[in-house]
C-alpha cells in the first residue's frame, strides 16, 4: 500500500474540488494521504490580534478536501488561530465530520500532542504533530486550546570572536520539555501502529535551503524513539531531504495548495509599514503580487513542490519517495511525469539545496517518482 504526503493546503476558491483536479488520482489512489491544513475554515470570528496575516476560508471547502482523498492533516502551525477559538473548533470538527483525522492541534494541551490514528487493511497509521512557528497564545496549555508546541530557543553568536560587529552565527536548540513530550507520545504509540510518522511546522520560511539546528535535533529524537518518517512543513519552498538511520527527513513540502490574493490579505495594521524591510530580509521570497500567478503570489521558485510516495510492505515502510509536481497559473499542483522537462527540473533543485545544506543524500529517478536512497 501507498502512503501520500503533501505540504500546506490552504484552499480558497469558487470551486474548491478544482484545486486538486491534477493531483487527485495520486492522492486518492493512496491508502493514507496526509497534508498540512494552513487554513482556518470558517465563518466565525476575528481576526487575532497577535497574527500578521489572517489565513481563512469557506468551510464549503473542506467536502473537497476530503474527496481529494486526504485521511490525515495537522492542524499545528501559525494560522491556526487567525480567527480565534471559536473558529479553530469548526475547522477540526468540519475536518473530523469529513472523515478527516487530525494532529497536533486540539482543546487542550493532551488533546492536541495525541496521535492521529487511521487503520487500513491491517495496517495501522499513527501520526503526531506539532508547531515551532506560533504567535502568542496559539499553542496549548492545560486550559487552553491551540497547537502542540515545539518551542526553540535561538542564539545569536559572534562569528569571530576577535572582531567585533562581525556577522552572527544563529544556533537553535528546542525545548526540553516539548521534546519529551513528543519522544512519550511516539514511544506510546510505537507498540501499537505499524508506521509512526513525525509531522512538524517549523523551520526558515522564505529561506532557500537552510535548514535550522532544531530541526535535526527534533527530527533525529523522534526517530530514535520510533519514527519510520518525518515530514516538515511551513517554509513555502522546497526544503532539504536527510537520511538518519535508514529513515527519511523531508524538512519542508513546500506549498501544494495555497490560494491567496496578496491585495486582499487581511494584515496587521503595522505591517505594510513592515513590508519593505521584510521584502529585503527574504530578497523577494515573501508573498508579493506575481504577473500570471493571481492567486498564487509566492515566489517562482515556490511554484516547485512533491508528492511524497512511501511504499508499504509487511506493514513497515519499504522505500520513500517523491513525485515532483509544478504548480500552474491556477494555483493547482501538477504532477509532472519523467519527460517533462520541470520533473527534472524539481528534482534536481531538491538535490542542490539538500548538498548545499551539508546532507548527503542520494536521489535515484524511478519511473514517475524519484526514490530516497536509505
Amino acid at each position: 500500500m501507498e502512503l501520500c504526503a503533501v505540504g500546506d493546503v490552504s484552499v480558497n476558491r469558487d470551486d474548491p474540488a478544482s484545486a486538486f483536479e491534477l493531483a487527485r488520482p495520486i492522492l486518492a489512489g493512496a491508502e493514507v494521504t496526509f497534508g498540512n491544513c494552513e487554513s482556518v475554515y470558517s465563518d466565525r470570528g476575528d481576526r487575532n490580534p497577535h497574527t500578521s496575516g489572517v489565513v481563512y476560508a469557506s468551510p464549503k471547502a473542506v467536502p473537497a478536501i476530503a474527496d481529494a482523498g486526504f485521511d490525515v492533516m495537522n492542524f499545528a502551525n501559525n494560522h491556526a488561530l487567525d480567527r480565534g477559538t471559536d473558529a479553530f473548533v469548526e475547522t477540526l470538527d468540519l475536518l473530523h465530520d469529513n472523515g478527516i483525522a487530525t494532529c497536533g492541534a486540539g482543546l487542550d494541551l493532551d488533546q492536541a500532542s495525541a496521535a492521529a490514528v487511521v487503520e487500513r487493511d491491517g495496517t495501522t497509521f499513527a501520526f503526531v504533530g506539532c508547531s515551532a512557528i506560533l504567535f502568542p497564545d496559539y499553542d496549548a496549555t492545560d486550559r487552553r486550546p491551540g497547537c502542540a508546541p515545539l518551542h526553540a530557543t535561538t542564539i545569536y553568536e559572534q562569528a569571530e570572536m576577535e572582531q567585533p560587529g562581525s556577522p552572527p552565527r544563529i544556533a537553535t536548540s528546542a525545548d526540553p520539555a516539548d521534546v519529551a513530550r513528543i519522544v512519550a507520545e511516539i514511544a506510546r504509540v510505537r507498540d501499537a501502529a505499524d508506521v509512526v510518522v513525525f509531522t512538524a511546522h517549523w523551520g526558515l520560511h522564505f529561506t532557500p535551503a537552510a535548514v535550522a539546528d532544531y530541526e535535526t535535533e527534533v527530527a533525529r529524537a523522534a526517530i530514535d524513539a520510533g519514527a519510520d518518517l518525518v515530514l516538515g512543513h511551513h517554509q513555502h519552498i522546497l526544503k532539504p531531504v536527510q537520511v538518519y538511520r535508514g529513515k527519511v527527513i523531508f524538512h519542508g513540502m513546500g506549498n501544494f495548495i495555497f490560494d491567496l490574493v496578496f491585495g486582499e490579505m487581511d494584515f496587521r495594521p503595522d505591517f505594510e509599514a513592515e513590508l519593505a524591510a521584510y521584502t529585503r530580509r527574504y530578497a523577494g521570497f515573501n508573498p508579493k503580487e506575481q504577473d500570471g500567478y493571481p492567486t498564487y503570489p509566492f515566489h517562482p521558485d515556490s511554484r516547485r513542490t512533491m508528492i511524497v510516495r512511501a511504499r508499504i510492505e509487511d506493514r513497515r515502510v519499504a522505500d520513500v519517495a517523491f513525485t515532483p509536481c509544478f504548480i500552474n497559473p491556477d494555483g493547482q499542483p501538477e504532477p509532472l511525469a519523467p519527460g517533462d522537462e520541470r520533473f527534472a527540473d524539481v528534482a534536481a533543485y531538491l538535490e542542490r539545496i539538500t548538498a548545499a545544506s551539508g546532507f548527503d543524500t542520494r536521489f535515484v529517478p524511478d519511473g514517475d517518482r524519484v526514490r530516497v536512497a536509505t
